[in-house]
């Protein structure tokens, strides 16, 4: 049990730019993130085909419609076991491993996108997860491609939180 929550903690870290846990101290350092990942990353750039220069550009807004940068993100989500086999993503797992330290900013960021294939009509209410392509996401994330469903996954939280979003 102890195992799974230090693995549950590490896809935490994919998601939020500012959540570590390293030598016992919250670290905000990105190049920390990335050397904790990086072994995840280098074997999910390589399963998927994609660059690293597209992968950070993730981190600047770029989010091409490239299907190796979207198969991308779900291999890094199911290395770290946030996607289930049938493609679902574990947003309840995490939300539990954030630290209390940042709970509001990242429940907002999970809690802004779980949903996003599921409304269109409550766009207006939901503005910050309802830009220039709704209907397709809307379509995507009801789609069972894991790669489409996890790329509109990290372009949402990108939306939601600029600042706070890290490229896996």
């Amino acid at each position: 049990m102890r195992a799974a929550a230090v693995w549950m903690s590490l896809i935490c870290l994919l998601t939020l730019r500012f959540v570590f846990v390293h030598g016992g101290t919250i670290s905000s350092d990105p190049d920390d993130f990335r050397r904790m990942t990086s072994v995840h990353r280098k074997k999910c750039i390589v399963e998927s085909k994609t660059t690293l220069e597209a992968i950070e550009a993730t981190e600047y807004g770029e989010f091409p419609d490239d299907e190796n940068l979207k198969c991308y993100f779900k291999c890094v989500l199911e290395k770290f076991n946030m996607m289930d086999k049938n493609g679902k993503i574990r947003y309840n797992i995490l939300k539990q491993v954030i630290p209390n330290v940042y709970k509001e900013i990242g429940h907002e960021m999970i809690d802004s996108c779980k949903d996003v294939g599921k409304y269109s009509i409550d766009c207006i209410d939901r503005e910050f997860i309802c830009y220039k392509s709704t209907i397709l996401i809307i379509i995507s994330l009801d789609a069972e491609d894991k790669c489409e469903k996890t790329f509109m996954f990290m372009k949402c939280m990108y939306n939601v939180n600029p600042i706070a979003f890290i490229a896996p």
